[in-house]
């Protein structure tokens, strides 16, 4: 079954800010990029990068404000982008390039710039996730963090989610490494997108690298936060690796035969 590409978007979403993770250094894919591109940039259909198919899934729903960030050759994203105009988007930069600040970091260098619910992408996964209803489920539920969760086949390589089966409320974070291998109908692995409270930021200390997942996510516990995850209905792929990349291209393709 194919994905058709959303009409339109519902609603005033062009209020909530979107920040694109893009400072990857990419190391993996250096047998695909000879190190001549960011991850963002790789070619996902019709020469086009990942990016621009990211940015124009997530105006297609309504979001017109993104920030993204910075570090590795940054110059080959800002040339091609510009400030969005060109997409009929509006794209600010968050620069690491002396300093490679990690997901949350990363996040705490652009607390100003951030509206007071925002979405976190990691800018190497390829999807089709409409955001709308998972940003209306974390407003309900009032929390810091919703993370969007998924299936996946190697579980032990990845951060993972106990969720109540009700509520889908987090009840248990285990970062790596750990040593589940089989995953449950409780237990989900984290997908790498979020909507997140700018509250969140008060539990981030400024000017360090500092991982979402790993530290700050385990940290909240502590406190007693009330944390949800969102289980994806549709594919989130990510292309970290050659294969990866070369199967995530290929779905993509297939996924898009009918669109354009």
């Amino acid at each position: 079954k194919k994905l058709k590409m959303n009409s339109g978007p519902e609603g005033n979403y062009s209020k909530y800010r979107v920040m694109i993770l893009a400072a990857g250094l990419g190391t993996r894919l250096n047998s695909v990029t000879n190190g001549l591109l960011p991850k963002v940039m790789m070619p996902i259909k019709n020469g086009k990068p990942l990016l621009e198919h990211t940015l124009l899934l997530l105006k297609n729903q309504g979001f017109t404000d993104f920030i993204v960030n910075l570090h590795y050759m940054p110059e080959k994203i800002t040339s091609y982008f510009g400030d969005g105009s060109r997409l009929g988007v509006k794209i600010s930069y968050s620069d690491e390039t002396d300093r490679l600040l990690n997901t949350a970091g990363a996040i705490k260098k652009a607390s100003s710039s951030l509206t007071d619910t925002f979405l976190l992408l990691y800018g190497d996964m390829v999807h089709f996730v409409d955001f709308r209803p998972i940003l209306k489920f974390h407003e309900n539920n009032n929390t810091l963090l919703t993370a969007i969760l998924k299936r996946s086949d190697h579980p032990q390589n990845q951060d993972l989610a106990e969720i109540d089966p009700v509520t889908s409320r987090i009840l248990k974070w285990h970062f790596r490494p750990h040593k589940i291998y089989e995953l449950t109908n409780q237990l989900f692995t984290n997908a790498g997108l979020y909507i997140l409270s700018k509250k969140i930021l008060d539990f981030i200390p400024p000017n360090k690298p500092k991982s979402l997942a790993m530290e700050i996510i385990p940290s909240l516990f502590k406190t007693q936060a009330n944390l949800y995850g969102f289980p994806s209905p549709t594919e989130i792929l990510d292309i970290g690796a050659p294969d990866r990349y070369e199967f995530a291209r290929n779905w993509y393709a297939d996924q898009t035969k009918n669109n354009f």
